[in-house]
């Protein structure tokens, strides 16, 4: 048997119980609750990714509570704030040194999640990615890991299979931060156009933290690029738009990916200007449905419309997860085994995904979308 952290938090628990109670074969104290550990950003630049993220898992967690919790406990959640990715790991021991947690969620970005995901693999505790998408989370043989919602080589294979069936013979080009998120879906992308026999006229990348793309913005435009494919974070997807504006260019096509092109605030920031833009990457709220009905839980409870599917994403991921931990009587040793073990169609889950895990721990029941930006609201196409 594996010697844990929580395995010797449980022992000395256990020898804290009053001697008398034993002797009086009264059963030990049970838990108030059952502790969901949450890793996310919740302060600095990623703040508003993780704070739609975790609307998403607070949500989730209301629907089990008030189908009777864990166990017939109360689930509680145990939120840890990484203002950086440097603070992820440290976010992940003191939730479970401290807040006891049983499994932990996470965690907004990619480059949150390989440090959160590692941090959890060493104490021994299951950590579920909810809606992080680089391709390499999935890739370091982790045994206490899965992730439930999409990854980068969907997104990237569906741009490509796009780009081949309506745009051959145009001029493509590729833009990306090198941030976690920007850098694999880039790699992933160029990997999935050689297979498709397509070629990119000019890749441009900068570097994550870099608004100015005034420089970037003028090399596409003199390449003579006509179908743009930009990863970017908010500040990414504005400094493009301010650079091209600046030099009177705009591509015919742009297809965005990454927390950026999701988001219904940048939408709102650009106004027409933002029209017609593409987006792929997992679905958004539906008018009518299953998801419908969380989009009404999400609007009453926090006063405002969802800000991007991030909060979908987490909130079916995150429920999946409960529900199956509730399946088990809170027993979060047999949590992965028992996720691992379904095997759900399309459209099992509110926002269309199926249920089934591969070997290296990969949802593949997830899948990203095409979408479009039209009059502010984001359209599957």
């Amino acid at each position: 048997m594996r010697l844990t952290r929580r395995t010797l938090l449980s022992s000395a628990a256990l020898l804290a119980v009053p001697a008398r109670a034993l002797a009086d074969g009264a059963p030990p104290p049970q838990p108030a609750s059952i502790t969901c550990g949450v890793v996310l950003p919740l302060s600095g630049m990623s703040a508003l990714q993780g704070n739609e993220v975790q609307r998403g898992i607070e949500l989730a967690a209301a629907a089990v509570n008030q189908a009777g919790g864990i166990g017939g406990q109360p689930l509680s959640l145990a939120l840890a704030d990484a203002p950086g990715a440097a603070q992820a790991g440290a976010a992940v021991n003191g939730l479970v040194a401290n807040a006891h947690a049983a499994l932990v969620l996470g965690s907004a970005s990619s480059a949150w999640s390989f440090p959160a995901s590692a941090a959890a693999e060493i104490a021994g505790v299951p950590f579920i990615e909810l809606t992080a998408m680089a391709d390499g989370i999935c890739a370091r043989g982790f045994h206490d890991l899965l992730r439930t919602g999409p990854a980068s080589a969907m997104a990237a294979d569906l741009v490509a299979r796009t780009l081949a069936a309506k745009y051959t013979g145009r001029t493509i080009g590729l833009l990306y931060n090198t941030g976690a998120d920007g850098l694999a879906f880039a790699q992933a992308l160029q990997a999935s156009l050689a297979a498709a026999k397509l070629s990119v006229q000019l890749a441009v990348s900068y570097p994550e933290d870099q608004a100015d793309l005034f420089d970037e913005a003028g090399r596409l435009m003199r390449a003579n690029v006509d179908v743009l494919v930009h990863a970017a974070r908010p500040d990414g997807v504005l400094g493009l738009h301010i650079a091209a504006g600046l030099q009177g260019w705009r591509p015919g096509t742009l297809i965005g990916f990454g927390s950026g092109y999701g988001l219904r605030d940048t939408a709102k920031a650009l106004g027409a200007g933002f029209d017609g833009t593409f987006y792929v990457g997992a679905p958004f709220y539906a008018a009518s449905g299953p998801s419908a009905a969380v989009h009404d839980a999400y609007l009453a409870r926090y006063g405002v419309p969802p800000r991007s599917a991030d909060s979908l994403t987490a909130y079916v991921g995150a429920r999946l997860v409960l529900e199956t931990l509730a399946r088990q009587g809170g027993d979060a040793t047999k949590l992965l085994s028992a996720l691992r073990a379904l095997s759900l169609p399309t459209g099992a889950l509110a926002n269309g995904f199926g249920v089934s895990f591969d070997l290296h721990g990969q949802n593949n029941g997830a899948f990203v979308a095409l979408q479009q930006w039209r009059g502010g609201a984001l359209i599957p196409v």
